[in-house]
């Protein structure tokens, strides 16, 4: 019976485990997650949406490749897990009146280990797919942030150039009335500052291109060189978000981190149960020795670790304890989650109401006014001057409605990765 063990087992040491590849079926979370199709081509000579840029940072970020190669190194525990231990072969070569013994050991104990490595294992690769999903996510936000960013600057820059033409405008006509006699020195200076301060933040605008420009290279890959990179406005939302409730409630059930603590709580759960049946090593054995003139004889026996001075208590107790440091962290994370939903949302509801009021409220009053002045300047009571001077604020409120729909983006995006979906 033990000589039919034991050849089972050395047929079954080449065996192992095989699992389905979890790099595919992660980025398809990832991609499923974001809200874009993994199979879409995006031309990279044209102007990138959003939702561009985040599938081409989802397919070149180099971080997120060399995050995903983990699950390789995963999946080879995975292997490791489920192999048999190879049997241990002893032979004692007979050298003068010493005779020939031949010994094969074969563990035992990894009959009944097996299951709970691999189920450990497979718990472990499971939660690491899960927090790849989560940095997936991150790509992805940040993608968003920075194609933002890149729009942001852009629209700040064309209207800071705008607004420094309009100011060197009212700088020259100034300087004319001055030359005409009909105002002081004094009065011109508001003007000159003005333009002054124009003109730097024209050039602050430039850079500012500059450096969202390759931030979004940066999260891209450095697919696209910098002369092609361009990028495209999308309808900014001003529809306003769920309850905090329904948030919370979405966010609890698919944020990847909050699962992929649930797998890490199961996975250590798993490794004290696997350490519970550690609690010594037994080995079948099969002894031949040269026995005189009867030859060599053969036997079958045991070895057996004899737990006399412990019982795996230090692994055990390892074990046990980095459950309770889940379950805690895992607390801790659920907390931090509903912290990050409820900034987040109140963020996009802050953002879209001040859009909101600079479109309804303001703007109107400033384009009447401008139009107002246009109408007296078309009487003749007014002068060209004076109409400039009204559309200067006029000229700053844009600027300003670039800044608030940048920050609607922005709120909108981190809310997306704080519930962990579109």
């Amino acid at each position: 019976m033990l000589k039919n063990a034991l050849l089972i087992a050395i047929t079954l040491s080449g065996c192992a485990v095989r699992s389905v590849p979890h790099n595919t079926v992660t980025v398809e979370g990832i991609h499923s997650r974001a809200g874009v199709q993994a199979s879409r081509a995006v031309p990279l000579d044209q102007p990138l949406s959003a939702d561009d840029a985040v599938v081409v940072s989802l397919q070149s970020n180099a971080q997120l490749k060399a995050d995903l190669a983990a699950l390789g190194i995963a999946e080879a525990d995975l292997l490791e897990a489920g192999l048999y231990r190879n049997p241990k072969l002893d032979m004692l070569v007979p050298i003068g009146a010493k005779p020939f013994e031949l010994l094969i050991s074969m563990p035992l104990e990894i009959f009944w280990q097996r299951s709970r490595r691999i189920i450990a294992s497979q718990a472990d690769l499971d939660r690491l797919a899960q927090s790849l999903i989560q940095n997936g996510l991150n790509v992805a936000r940040d993608a968003r942030l920075a194609h933002s960013d890149l729009l942001q600057a852009e629209g700040r820059a064309k209207l800071a150039q705008e607004s420094l033409t309009l100011r060197l405008r009212i700088q020259q006509l100034t300087e004319a009335r001055l030359r005409s006699g009909d105002i002081s020195e004094l009065e011109t200076i508001p003007a000159r500052a003005d333009a002054a301060a124009a003109k730097e933040l024209a050039a602050q605008t430039e850079a500012e291109v500059i450096t969202a420009k390759e931030k979004l290279r940066f999260i891209l890959g450095h697919s696209i060189t910098r002369s092609n990179l361009q990028v495209k406005s999308d309808p900014v939302e001003s529809s306003a978000p769920p309850t905090l409730e329904t948030l919370l409630e979405k966010a609890m059930a698919s944020r990847p981190e909050l699962r992929a603590m649930e797998l890490t709580i199961a996975t250590a759960a798993k490794k004290a149960k696997w350490e519970r049946s550690r609690l010594t090593l037994l080995s079948a054995m099969l002894s031949s020795k040269e026995v005189g003139a009867n030859g060599v004889l053969t036997g079958p026996g045991i070895s057996v670790e004899l737990p006399i001075f412990h019982r795996n208590n230090g692994m055990i107790a390892r074990a046990e304890a980095e459950v309770a440091a889940a379950s805690l962290q895992y607390l801790a994370l659920k907390q931090r989650v509903a912290f990050e939903v409820a900034e987040a949302r109140s963020q996009w509801v802050q953002a879209s109401d001040a859009l909101r009021k600079l479109r309804e409220d303001l703007k109107p009053t400033l384009d009447r006014a401008a139009a107002l002045m246009q109408e007296q300047y078309t009487r003749g009571e007014v002068s060209y001057l004076n109409v400039l001077e009204q559309t200067r604020p006029l000229a700053d409120l844009r600027i300003r409605e670039v800044d608030g729909e940048g920050a609607v983006r922005r709120a909108a995006a981190q809310l997306e990765r704080s519930v962990g979906s579109r």
